[in-house]
């Protein structure tokens, strides 16, 4: 009795010490904390300039199994059915799970789920013991059409590697975590504070058809690789860029600019009063520019044009004019001035182009010139560029003369605070002047030149073919060319800067107007679908269910409103990847897709 009472005392005073000593943290407002969950900070979102999701973070929920609590708490029989049980919801395998056990290893990711309650199905309980829910962050990108190169990535760590992600890590990274506070008098939540959203200039429609047209022009001319990239005239702004090379090699690479840097060479010489448009130049097929050097120079075949206009002379892409120029402008300002001027184009040194890891190209300071190089230079030899370098320096006759620093992004910020990037203007190379002398000359190049495969019916087109011969021990290859083609439209109101680059196509022609300039003619039709094909920019045939693979959930409900599709099935979160029907097959009232967390680059 005694005993009984005893105990009934002692609960009663413990129960009145918790009283007292909750009161105390009441008035105090001290929360006493029983257990902290992190809720992480997202990296922001990544859209295109539509708003497109291409690259964001999601939450999911992640099993970890703990060893350590598992050898020092449970009996060979528990551990058994823990590991039957894993191998049975996660299809790790028994033996390896012992392997992790006996080597020493403290816990192993089990797999993770959007949802909580899809977790919680797997993680059944014999085994809650020793698993424990953990929040993540996942980070899903679109890669197709050669997004991936764009957007970047990032390493097992969360840390940004390369491409966008790298360049704006300060802004897309998680500023800080939040936390969930379960206390004695309640429970506590904190926001976490998300990284900036990223608003690219790519345009995803654009984006697609020049990934699909140098795709296919690599291999109809059974090049090496190509490169395209479209900018937005009057900001410099790239709505798409493409290749189809394993690396990036219009980011990290060079190539020589070859007849494609004719416009800025006339533009200069026109510039710095070095020649006049109204002069005349003779062309016998052949020039040497440097008196008792051996080397000469030719037009392409050694093709004769004998009295040839300034404006003619870059109509018709005149080697022979082009040097004469060349010694214009170095008898008018000698080599140290000639150089400034052509680095002010922007040669030799790295546009600014929003992309980690940019090449400057090669561009010999002038203490390294030979008596030939300010001749080869003009003709666009002996000098490397990237794809964005002689873009841009291109795309002033489509901006009044403006040289931008190329950039993807147009804004950025997080919820209502969206921060335009304004369009960045380095320098004027050039005045309106001349800008508007040589649009003229650009345009006939087009209609009556070497770019007339180029030509898109009911659209104006100014524009600069090219021809490199690649570089070969001692001097040049005679059977490997790079073909270029650039040009900017609609010549009355620019809108878009287009350029290609093939390299080394062996199908049998190599000349920058039959190779590069055909390609520049198919992007350019399906941008504004004047061809008699369907558009692909859009991707839609309305009798057929389009590919869906890799959009976002927001992406079908579009989609499906756009076919009057009203019966929709969906499965799981994150991106597409199955539907039914198929796709190609016909449009009916019915549409289920199944979307996943973990797609496939």
């Amino acid at each position: 009795m005694f005993l009984i009472y005893a105990l009934i005392v002692l609960l009663t005073a413990l129960f009145v010490a918790r009283i007292f000593y909750y009161s105390l943290f009441v008035e105090a407002n001290v929360p006493t904390v029983v257990r902290a969950n992190r809720i992480p900070a997202m990296r922001g979102t990544i859209y295109d300039a539509s708003g497109r999701v291409i690259s964001s973070d999601i939450l999911v929920y992640q099993a970890w199994l703990d060893f350590e609590f598992l050898r020092r708490n449970a009996n060979d029989k528990e551990v058994e059915t823990v590991f039957q049980a894993i191998e049975e919801n996660f299809s790790i395998p028994k033996d390896q799970l012992y392997d992790y056990l006996h080597s020493g290893r403290y816990y192993l990711l089990l797999g993770s789920k959007p949802t909580l309650e899809e977790l919680n199905e797997l993680v059944i309980p014999s085994m809650r013991k020793y698993v424990s829910n953990e929040m993540a962050i996942q980070r899903l990108s679109y890669r197709e059409y050669g997004l991936g190169r764009i957007i970047g990535s990032l390493d097992g760590g969360g840390d940004p590697v390369s491409g966008i992600e790298k360049t704006y890590d300060e802004h897309l990274r998680g500023k800080a975590d939040g936390v969930i506070r379960r206390t004695i008098t309640g429970s506590e939540r904190i926001e976490p504070v998300n990284g900036d959203d990223i608003y690219l200039s790519i345009d995803m429609r654009y984006q697609m058809i020049l990934h699909e047209e140098i795709q296919k022009a690599t291999q109809r001319n059974d090049a090496d690789g190509a490169l395209a990239i479209l900018l937005e005239s009057s900001t410099g702004k790239i709505v798409a860029y493409a290749g189809s090379y394993d690396w990036d090699l219009g980011l990290l690479g060079v190539f020589e600019p070859g007849s494609s840097i004719k416009p800025l060479i006339y533009a200069l010489a026109l510039e710095t009063g070095s020649v006049e448009v109204d002069y005349e130049f003779y062309c016998e097929g052949r020039i040497q520019p440097v008196p008792g050097l051996d080397i000469v120079m030719r037009d392409v075949e050694g093709q004769r044009h004998d009295d040839i206009s300034f404006s003619q002379a870059l109509v018709e892409s005149c080697n022979v004019a082009t040097v004469q120029i060349g010694q214009a402008i170095l008898d008018n300002l000698g080599r140290n001035a000639m150089r400034a001027e052509l680095e002010k184009l922007g040669l030799g040194r790295i546009t600014g182009v929003d992309l980690p890891g940019e090449t400057e190209g090669l561009f010999a300071q002038v203490n390294h010139w030979s008596l030939i190089s300010p001749y080869q230079f003009v003709i666009g030899q002996g000098v490397g560029v990237n794809i964005f370098q002689m873009s841009r320096a291109l795309n002033v006759f489509a901006s009044g003369g403006r040289l931008f620093v190329p950039s993807f992004v147009n804004a950025l910020g997080y919820g209502t605070d969206i921060r335009p990037v304004a369009p960045a203007v380095e320098s004027v190379l050039f005045s309106e002047h001349v800008v508007e002398t040589l649009i003229p000359i650009l345009e006939d190049v087009v209609n009556y030149g070497t770019g007339t495969r180029a030509r898109v019916d009911g659209i104006r087109i100014a524009g600069k073919t090219g021809t490199a011969q690649k570089a070969a021990v001692g001097g040049y290859s005679d059977t490997d060319y790079y073909a270029l083609f650039w040009g900017f439209f609609p010549v009355e109101d620019p809108k878009y800067s287009l350029m290609i680059m093939v390299d080394t196509p062996k199908a049998g022609e190599y000349y920058g107007g039959t190779v590069a300039g055909p390609i520049f003619r198919d992007i350019v039709r399906r941008m504004y679908q004047v061809d008699e094909q369907k558009s692909i920019s859009q991707g839609l045939y309305f009798w057929k269910v389009p590919d869906m693979y890799g959009y976002s959930m927001r992406d079908v409900f579009e989609i499906a409103d756009l076919y009057e599709i009203s019966d929709i099935l969906i499965h799981g979160t994150g991106f597409v990847v199955d539907q039914d029907p198929a796709p190609g097959e016909p449009v009916g009232d019915r549409l289920e897709v199944w979307l996943s967390s973990e797609m496939i680059d």
